[in-house]
């Protein structure tokens, strides 16, 4: 399932201090301002886990919004009003296990779309913003595994991933310019400049960048669990879902060091330990 939708160059253009230009980089990092502001971190109180978050919720949420609008005005909406309501009722049930939880606002106001296309996928803007398409609801074979993909992009939001992954990225792209820099400045490196700032883009890329998607995933998955436990669902039609999620993919993915989201059968032994251990059900 998708982490949440990526933001293009006309979704961040709205956005001060997204994008920053390689005048204003040159100069921050001149003046010692760049990376004090990177170096800020928080944790998170639902997962414990401590995060580089640069943006506030108000900006990433308007970073959203025109992706959004645009989302829905291309894309068809099922007219099925059987599988409307299937969707909305799991996810208000699901949603009430996140507030039982503690962890969003139990009177929260969410846009939940049902897209009729055959991606077998769901994603979460941030903004309360939630996407499922059809055939992913065609995949499920009950609504305990449409719980637990409803509970997986609640648990984004939680986790403040979308805000995380802007935020890695950012930084990302200052420190690649921080190296092109140095690179430029000395006679000795600027041979090597080619190589170097490959090299430092793959390193950035699967050492950072896809890593954290990776964690984002797995986090989102357990949160979901703690969700659909909460709601009354059986947290085992968790582990089959990736099952699954294994068997439709089979043979399409690309190695997991190399894509951004873990091996669906990973995930499905990952989603065992922690529900065993969690004491939700005993498999």
């Amino acid at each position: 399932m998708a982490e949440l939708v990526e933001f293009d160059s006309k979704v961040l253009a709205g956005a001060p201090n997204v994008r920053l230009s390689r005048r204003a980089l040159i100069t921050g990092i001149a003046a010692g301002t760049v990376f004090p502001f990177i170096s800020s971190c928080t944790t998170n109180p639902a997962t414990g886990s401590s995060q580089l978050i640069l943006f506030g919720e108000d900006q990433v949420a308007s970073m959203a919004a025109t992706a959004w609008t645009d989302m829905k005005s291309q894309t068809p909406v099922v007219s099925n009003t059987r599988l409307k309501n299937q969707v909305l009722n799991v996810w208000e049930r699901t949603t009430a296990g996140a507030a039982k939880a503690g962890h969003i606002d139990p009177n929260a106001n969410w846009d939940v779309a049902v897209f009729d296309t055959d991606d077998v996928n769901a994603f979460v803007m941030p903004g309360n913003r939630v996407g499922i398409y059809r055939g992913i609801t065609e995949l499920t074979e009950n609504d305990d595994q449409l719980s637990s993909v409803l509970g997986h992009e609640t648990g984004h939001v939680v986790g403040r991933h979308a805000a995380e992954r802007l935020s890695v990225s950012t930084a990302a792209q200052v420190g690649l310019m921080a190296g092109q820099i140095a690179v430029a400045q000395s006679e000795e490196l600027r041979k090597y400049g080619t190589t170097i700032g490959a090299l430092g883009g793959a390193a950035m890329q699967f050492g950072v960048i896809l890593p954290y998607s990776r964690r984002h995933e797995l986090e989102a998955d357990k949160l979901g669990v703690d969700y659909m436990h909460n709601a009354g669902y059986d947290t085992r039609q968790s582990v089959r879902l990736w099952e699954l999620m294994a068997a439709q993919s089979e043979g399409q993915r690309p190695v997991e060091f190399m894509s951004t989201h873990p091996d669906p059968l990973r995930r499905a032994e990952e989603l065992k330990r922690y529900i065993n251990a969690k004491g939700y059900a005993l498999m």
